[in-house]
């Protein structure tokens, strides 16, 4: 969140005439309070240190209980909002969540920047006068989706670019990123899109030590690998933590959650295949499964925004575990989908609801969408550079995300999904 405006108040209601001294408070009377309390406390956390807002929340729910400080949190989230859209009208703001851009990549044509080389044919090295072995076949050029932009503020929303990702050319698009804005009346609000190449990764999912299986006395191991990281391209958010929502996970050889039917669920097969779906119609469980989460109800299938996305939340159950729809929240949001090639996306974005969310999904070439974890701290997406002397730097997809990226290189108390280089999967 942006820094409290200059003299920019909330409006309070006038105060209530106290009660008598002989009077006792009753339990509506205690909880009211102790609701004020705790979101007078959120307001001035939030304002300043956005990635307090978790620790507020935990505190608050062992205070007033989950669906109070599910109420607390929608009021907070209104009141930001309204805030946001204010500074945007009076200060403006960007509506590109990257910074510069230098090397665009508008299609596959786009790729063939080297020479061409015919690999039937053995290469002569004259100096020497002997055949040189034949260079190994390149994979064909990732498929860019066609994005469909839908403010067009910024001239480069839609547009996919390379400037900035790890092990990756304009003569060797590993990855490519994009942004789109889905909402007229926030601006401001951006989704950074992350695409891979199917062919040339390996996702990986890994429970974190307290979610989403700790309440079930199942811990994972929430931490990446030593033997994963020379290869680590990127790390983001797993999905809610477990009592939220009770949906399932299956990873690291273990049922964190059981597997419920009607869920969106992203699957990982032996071979290395990336499936999504609704658990029970599209996805069953295979014995070839590696890993299995679930997280909400799709936002997005056959490349169209899905019924439950336009409602957002008439069905509240699948959007969480308390009555308060916390679909409507206006908040960050993340989501992993796949396009129709069958290729990997990782998106994340401010100030958006269910639907905002699932609108830029389907706008950047996603065909089958889910939504992951929501709220700061805990959406964060981060890019590893492997350095010559085997150390890793770590960046933010996003600028504006508030965890520090070195985060995933550490242990973890929620669940993890992260990719992996892989080229010995391109070849078909």
């Amino acid at each position: 969140m942006g820094k409290e405006l200059e003299g920019y108040r909330i409006p309070v209601a006038p105060p209530e005439i106290a009660p008598k001294a002989h009077k006792r408070l009753g339990p509506k009377a205690k909880l009211g309070i102790g609701a004020t309390i705790v979101a007078s406390v959120t307001i001035a956390l939030g304002v300043y240190a956005d990635k307090n807002l978790d620790k507020v929340a935990e505190f608050s729910r062992s205070v007033i209980g989950d669906e109070n400080t599910a109420r607390i949190e929608r009021w907070f989230f209104y009141l930001q909002d309204q805030k946001d859209q204010l500074d945007f009208k009076l200060f403006g703001g960007r509506t590109n969540p990257f910074d510069k851009t230098e090397e665009v990549v508008s299609g596959p044509d786009s790729t063939s920047a080297s020479p061409a080389i015919s690999y039937d044919e053995p290469v002569i090295d004259n100096s020497f006068f002997i055949l040189a072995p034949p260079e190994p076949p390149k994979p064909a050029p990732l498929i860019l989706p066609e994005t469909r932009p839908i403010l067009q503020r910024d001239a480069t929303e839609g547009v996919w670019t390379i400037d900035g990702l790890p092990r990756t050319s304009p003569e060797d698009i590993l990855m490519a990123k994009t942004f789109i804005n889905p909402d007229s009346a926030r601006p401001y609000a951006t989704v950074g899109v992350l695409l891979l190449d199917k062919r040339r990764i390996s996702l990986h999912m890994t429970g974190g030590f307290d979610d989403p299986g700790g309440d079930r006395g199942i811990r994972g191991p929430g931490i990446i690998p030593e033997s994963d990281r020379p290869n680590l391209l990127v790390a983001w958010n797993g999905g809610f933590r477990g009592p939220h929502g009770g949906y399932g996970m299956v990873a690291d050889g273990k049922e964190y959650r059981p597997l419920r039917n009607g869920l969106a669920s992203v699957a990982v097969m032996g071979d290395g295949t990336i499936l999504m779906g609704q658990w029970g119609r599209d996805l069953v469980w295979d014995e070839n499964m590696v890993a299995v989460r679930q997280n909400a109800v799709l936002l997005v299938e056959d490349c169209n925004v899905t019924q439950a996305a336009r409602d957002q939340g008439t069905n509240n159950d699948v959007w969480g575990y308390v009555e308060v729809n916390s679909a409507e929240f206006i908040t960050w949001r993340s989501a992993i989908g796949l396009t129709q090639n069958g290729d990997l996306l990782v998106a994340a974005g401010n100030s958006l609801s269910a639907n905002s969310l699932a609108r830029a999904l389907q706008a950047a070439g996603a065909c089958t969408a889910m939504q992951l974890d929501i709220n700061t701290p805990y959406v964060l997406t981060s890019l590893f550079f492997q350095e010559e002397n085997g150390a890793i730097t770590a960046r933010k997809f996003m600028s504006s995300m508030m965890d520090g990226p070195g985060r995933f290189l550490n242990k973890q108390p929620n669940d993890i999904m992260y990719v992996t280089h892989d080229e010995s999967k391109f070849l078909p």
